[in-house]
């Protein structure tokens, strides 16, 4: 597991500034502005970083945990910096996504 966490982190780690830069543009000037050019560069830049994971791993299990590391980061990013609060759904929905997580590498 460490090893997987590990080869998703940088993914993760350009998403996240991706999701920060559209963000900032949502709240801004939106589509004309160049938070979101830039945010979807970094889009497509982690794309090259699925594509390696891709090789090693199933979709399946890149899609899980692609999301689920995705979920926590932008989770955290939101309420950290952005100063969202978490609703009692969202908090049921990040416990589901380990539920999912743990079906996957128990039983992928």
């Amino acid at each position: 597991m460490a090893l997987v966490l590990a080869a998703f982190l940088p993914v993760i780690a350009i998403t996240l500034l991706g999701d920060y830069l559209v963000k900032r543009a949502a709240l801004g000037a939106g589509f004309g502005s160049v938070e979101f050019y830039l945010g979807a560069a970094f889009y497509a830049v982690s794309a090259v970083g699925l594509l390696i994971a891709m090789r090693h791993m199933t979709l399946a299990a890149v899609g899980v945990w692609y999301a689920i590391l995705t979920i926590l980061a932008m989770t955290a990013l939101g309420t950290l910096v952005f100063g969202e609060r978490l609703l009692p759904r969202e908090l049921v929905g990040i416990a589901l996504s380990f539920s999912a997580l743990a079906c996957m590498s128990r039983f992928g």
